[in-house]
């Protein structure tokens, strides 16, 4: 369906995260993470109407006031409850 381009090894986790959108923090669960990306895990919260290409961020932990970046992203595909991301830049 999608043709995944990756670069970098992927590592597992199971770390709770924040996918930002449209200024909107939405819980998440990290399940990889690359040097170039990430794939989250949103069950409920997921907005199922981001698209392929849309921006987003991403926050390496489950309050926005304890994390020190944010991992600028593009959505680079999704199902109904996941979403790979590609990272663009970490804003400090």
């Amino acid at each position: 369906m999608y043709a995944i381009n990756r670069h970098g090894r992927r590592v597992a986790c199971s770390d709770k995260c924040l996918l930002v959108y449209k200024g909107k923090n939405f819980p998440c669960v990290l399940e990889n993470i690359s040097v170039s990306g990430a794939l989250l895990f949103c069950s409920d919260s997921f907005p199922k109407y981001m698209n392929p290409g849309e921006t987003c961020g991403m926050l390496l932990c489950s309050d926005p006031t304890l994390c020190p970046s944010e991992y600028k992203s593009i959505v680079a595909r999704h199902d109904v409850s996941k979403i790979a991301l590609r990272f663009l830049e970490v804003q400090f």
